[in-house]
């Protein structure tokens, strides 16, 4: 009679304590990996997008777009027609609607971008349906230094709208921050929600003797020609969860990538940084009440 062999029980436990030791260590080596690849997808993105800015400037005398194009007695920034936002200027560069998300946002979805500015689900017949889009793209562009808002007092009503410059008024575009990944909105347990934002917020708008630097010094005091505009906190310090500016905690940008930003410069580079470095050189404070102090380090305005 032929023995028949099998796995004892002891066996068999030993054999399942060894796979599950494997899934122990591979499945971290695994999810880290799929993070390495969303942000290197992303920052492939916001090279494509960085590119396509540029050629935008190219063919503008090396001005910047609009972070919002305006218009008179219109309905304000991110509400849709007869505005248009910045994504939507270039777009004609880019060709394709895909290349302004960043994967490693779960948000960037056509059905979580396919809502109004008070998420209400849009259908394409609309309008501003691609506005709303390119509202929360994960591209956050630097619009208090490179396009801030303003409201303007024009023959036919009072403009609402941007002032974008020209790039040649920066004098380290390889030091000036272009773009930087962001967030719509914020649940109170810290994750983001509702894609990303056009327009990301920058920490200090002051240098070290306490004055608005260009060109928001432009629209700001008396005399001037406009009135700068912001979305009122600057960078949210601090901020409680349940704060309705707490997605404003690092002016609407969010590390996506293992406690890491990307951004985009000026010059077309891309790298990911902490949020330290993206604030290096400004005393951080809410309602933009810290100073630049370091014009070398700060990487958001002009010096």
């Amino acid at each position: 009679m032929r023995n028949r062999k099998a796995f004892t029980l002891i066996e068999l436990l030993v054999v399942i304590a060894i796979i599950a030791i494997l899934a122990a260590i591979l499945f971290p080596v695994f999810a880290a990996a799929k993070q390495a690849a969303k942000k290197i997808s992303c920052l492939a993105n916001f090279n494509q997008v960085t590119k396509s800015m540029m050629m935008y400037m190219g063919d503008h005398d090396d001005g910047l777009p609009h972070a919002n194009q305006g218009s008179i007695n219109g309905p304000g920034w991110g509400f849709g027609r007869p505005d248009y936002v910045w994504g939507e200027l270039i777009y004609s560069y880019v060709q394709s609607y895909y290349v302004f998300r960043c994967p490693a946002d779960p948000n960037a979805t056509d059905q979580g971008l396919s809502m109004d500015p008070n998420d209400r689900p849009a259908d394409k017949s609309d309008p501003s349906f691609y506005y709303y889009w390119l509202s929360r793209t994960d591209l956050g562009y630097n619009y208090d230094f490179l396009s801030p808002w303003i409201t303007r007092q024009d023959p036919g009503g009072t403009y609402v709208g941007s002032a974008p410059i020209n790039a040649g008024r920066i004098a380290q575009p390889g030091a000036t921050i272009l773009f930087g990944d962001s967030m719509w909105l914020r649940k109170p347990n810290g994750d983001p929600t509702g894609g990303g934002n056009w327009v990301i917020e920058a920490p200090c708008v002051r240098d070290e003797n306490q004055q608005f630097m260009e060109p928001i010094s432009d629209y700001t005091g008396n005399g001037n020609n406009g009135r700068w505009q912001t979305y009122g906190v600057g960078w949210c310090v601090g901020c409680n969860p349940n704060d309705s500016n707490y997605w404003l905690e690092w002016g609407g940008l969010y590390p996506y990538h293992s406690k890491q930003v990307n951004i985009a410069f000026v010059d077309g580079h891309t790298k990911t940084m902490r949020i330290g470095n993206i604030s290096a050189g400004c005393d951080v404070r809410r309602n933009f009440q810290g100073l630049a102090y370091d014009g070398d380090q700060y990487l958001w305005d002009l010096r």
